[in-house]
């Protein structure tokens, strides 16, 4: 099982990250302005994940590879941390494909922050 988090930043933009249950963090996704905004992109997320072709493999120097997912109009969603082989990074690919569709979600925006 995976879960999408819903989190804000510091400048009060929205922002998602899914992890695998027990496990790393598998996607961030760019910043939204609005908390509707982000769980949306989270819904586009959840469809178009399921399809391998979403996927883009990068590399970002050397021995370090990444992938960038796209909606189903190649628009940006969302990248992968950096891993270390071509096959950690594809093992990753073919977990979300499974696990992202059906993913839980936690909305953390609703938590106020800690009086410290």
């Amino acid at each position: 099982m995976a879960v999408f988090h819903l989190r804000r930043s510091s400048d009060d933009r929205y922002y998602f990250v899914a992890y695998a249950r027990f496990g790393p963090r598998l996607i961030q996704s760019g910043s939204y302005g609005t908390p509707a905004a982000a769980r949306h992109a989270v819904e586009i997320c959840r469809t178009a994940s399921s399809d391998k072709s979403r996927y883009q493999p990068l590399e970002s120097g050397r021995d370090k590879y990444y992938f960038n997912m796209t909606d189903l109009s190649d628009a940006y969603l969302a990248t992968s941390d950096t891993f270390d082989t071509i096959h950690r990074r594809d093992e990753t690919i073919n977990y979300c494909c499974e696990r992202l569709p059906k993913a839980g979600f936690t909305d953390e925006t609703l938590t106020p922050p800690s009086a410290d």
